[in-house]
């Protein structure tokens, strides 16, 4: 069935993106905005590949891909929190040196130009949960999935209770909106912002992880293809709340399977494939600021 297949789509191709966003939430609430993303996760979908392909083991080269992303998000709170370097410049030129180190490491390691495919790249093994695959409908978002799809789900659970059910919860909320009152009453400002790095480094290491192991075993250069940065439109839109961002993402996501099975159809595969990033912007123009920013411009030129 159409929707049962669309389902699996969208559960598959959403985890990178609700991981990725999810982690990035952390940096955003302690006023420490993450745009290292995109790198971070392309570096991770690298280092995964390579640590699978040299061990044969999925776990290691999941380990391996966390590790990675690890050593980048560390790389940009050592630029930003310990050298004062502005966070997106900084972030920016990050994602830029990781598209062109995955790149090059690609060439000298491997050999190969474009795409990394081999038979001794083992994948992340897939699981069906017991009794939820027997559901009918929604039986496929529970069929066949890796465990960094589940955990994305437990993920934005565990999240929701961080945030307001738990001490740490209030202090990086604190951080973020007045860093100076939390600073005065005995909050450590730089400890909370270097934790909400490690955790989106951890956690956009898991979504680099399953878009290299969790699809197709193998690696090509700039295979995230701004995944990062619709993980990120995601965060924007949540306005700092979890469930909203996990929605945002689903719609990402429902975009994106709808444009894969667009693509059997006769329609230019160009403007198919342009459908997640189109919904990206849309939903960015359809915010209540940018509507609201729109009809001040359109007062000011009627003035």
């Amino acid at each position: 069935m159409i929707n049962a297949t669309l389902l699996a789509v969208v559960a598959r191709v959403t985890t990178p993106i609700i991981l990725c966003a999810s982690g990035g939430l952390y940096c955003q609430i302690a006023g420490t905005p993450n745009i290292t993303l995109e790198g971070a996760m392309l570096t991770a979908a690298f280092a995964g590949v390579a640590g699978s392909y040299y061990t044969g083991s999925a776990l290691i080269g999941l380990l391996c891909a966390v590790a990675a992303s690890l050593l980048i998000n560390i790389f940009f709170g050592f630029l930003h929190l310990k050298l004062g370097g502005e966070g997106t410049i900084t972030g920016f030129a990050i994602n830029s040196l990781a598209l062109g180190l995955t790149t090059f490491l690609l060439r000298s390691m491997f050999h190969v130009t474009g795409t990394l495919i081999d038979d001794r790249i083992i994948g992340l093994p897939k699981y069906s949960i017991p009794i939820l695959k027997d559901i009918p409908i929604i039986q496929q978002l529970f069929t066949n999935h890796t465990f960094c799809t589940y955990f994305s789900w437990i993920f934005i659970i565990l999240t929701y209770i961080i945030f307001y059910k738990t001490k740490y919860g209030m202090n990086m909320r604190a951080c973020g909106e007045n860093p100076t009152a939390a600073s005065a009453v005995g909050v450590s400002v730089m400890a909370v912002r270097w934790s909400t790095i490690l955790i989106s480094g951890v956690m956009s290491g898991l979504a680099g992880a399953q878009i290299s192991l969790g699809y197709l075993s193998m690696f090509s250069e700039n295979m995230t293809s701004g995944r990062g940065f619709i993980a990120l439109a995601a965060i924007m839109l949540s306005g700092g709340r979890p469930i909203a961002m996990f929605v945002a993402a689903l719609l990402f996501g429902v975009a994106e399977g709808l444009s894969n099975q667009a693509q059997l159809t006769e329609v230019s595969s160009h403007l198919i494939l342009s459908l997640p990033y189109l919904m990206v912007i849309i939903v960015l123009l359809l915010q209540p600021e940018q509507i609201k920013a729109f009809k001040q411009r359109l007062q000011q030129m009627k003035g």
